[in-house]
């Protein structure tokens, strides 16, 4: 069963492994976001994704089948931006 998390700052989404569904964008002024398998905040652990420069509307990282993490799921949110994490 899927959850969501609605965020505007980094945030610590999950600890443990699950699946990142996907990222949705809903406002931002040159927001970026970093996506890392982290449980601790870590931002020397694996990037799922690497900074990505985004625009309000838009969805990014997108798995409909899900995309595994083991550690847990760490969002590094840069400048103004609100955004919607759908993960498991």
């Amino acid at each position: 069963m899927a959850l969501y998390k609605q965020l505007a700052t980094t945030n610590q989404v999950k600890v443990g492994a699950g699946k990142l569904f996907g990222i949705f964008v809903s406002s931002t002024t040159s927001g970026t976001l970093a996506v890392y398998d982290s449980a601790t905040a870590d931002t020397n652990d694996p990037k799922i994704a690497n900074t990505i420069t985004v625009t309000a509307g838009a969805q990014y990282l997108s798995f409909p089948a899900g995309m595994w993490f083991s550690k847990g799921l760490y969002v590094v949110a840069a400048n103004t931006i609100e955004f919607t994490v759908v993960y498991e």
